[in-house]
C-alpha cells in the first residue's frame, strides 16, 4: 500500500535525523490510520506502536496488531499498563511510536499534546525524535478504507534528550518541536475548545 501511495509523491525529509540504534521515542502528529503505515515503510527500525484496546478486542485483529508490535492502551482512564509497556520496551534498546495528539485531528491544524507522551519522555530519559506528517488525510480519509494515491509529507526533525522540570514542561517543548516541522496553517491553534487529552496517545482515539 506505502508504494501505491509513493506513486502519488513521496516528500520526505530530515532521515538523516533517525538514529540507527539505541532507545527512542518517536512523536509524530496523526492525520490519518496511515499514518502508522507510512512511519513503518519509512524508518529502518523495527517500532512498536500504541494503539487503542478496543482494536484489540476482534481475536484475528488483536494477532495482527500483536505481530506488529502494537502496545494496547486504555482510553477510558490513565493506562498505567501500557506506559510499563512502552518503557519496557525503551529500557531494551527499542522504539516506540507515540501519536500525542491521542487521535487524528479534525481540521488541518495540529491539536494540543496529551501530558502522557511528555510523562514517557521525562520517565525514560531517552532520545525523543520529533515527527510531522500531511497529505495522508488524503490517502486514507475518514470512513475509507482502501488507500488512493495522493503526495504526502514526512519532516524528521534532530533527536534531543528531554530536560524539563517535569512531563507537563517535556510535553510542551516536544509539541513545539513537531510544530515547528509543520507548514504554517497546520501547526497548533490557539482555540481553546481543543483543549489537551489526558490519555496516553495511540493509533487512533476516535
Amino acid at each position: 500500500m506505502v508504494t501505491l501511495v509513493a506513486a502519488g509523491g513521496l516528500d520526505a525529509a530530515g532521515l538523516e535525523h533517525i538514529p540507527e540504534q539505541g532507545p527512542l521515542l518517536l512523536c509524530s502528529n496523526h492525520v490519518s490510520n496511515f499514518d502508522p503505515l507510512l512511519l513503518g515503510a519509512t524508518v529502518p527500525r523495527v517500532m512498536h506502536a500504541m494503539a487503542k484496546a478496543e482494536l484489540f478486542q476482534n481475536r484475528w485483529l488483536a494477532r495482527y496488531l500483536h505481530r506488529c508490535n502494537c502496545i494496547p492502551v486504555r482510553r477510558d482512564r490513565a493506562d498505567a499498563a501500557a506506559l510499563r509497556s512502552a518503557l519496557a520496551v525503551l529500557q531494551a534498546g527499542g522504539v516506540v511510536v507515540l501519536f500525542p495528539e491521542g487521535h487524528r485531528s479534525h481540521g488541518l491544524a495540529m491539536r494540543s499534546f496529551s501530558r502522557g507522551a511528555g510523562y514517557l519522555a521525562w520517565k525514560s530519559g531517552v532520545q525523543v525524535l520529533p515527527c510531522a506528517i500531511w497529505g495522508t488525510e488524503r490517502v486514507l480519509p475518514r470512513g475509507r478504507l482502501l488507500p488512493r494515491r495522493a503526495k504526502v509529507h514526512l519532516r524528521f526533525g534532530p533527536a534531543f534528550l528531554p530536560v524539563g522540570a517535569g512531563p507537563e514542561a517535556v510535553t510542551r517543548d516536544l509539541e513545539r518541536r513537531v510544530a515547528a516541522l509543520l507548514p504554517a496553517d497546520r501547526r497548533p491553534s490557539a482555540d481553546p475548545d481543543q483543549g489537551d487529552c489526558e490519555d496516553q496517545g495511540g493509533v487512533d482515539r476516535d
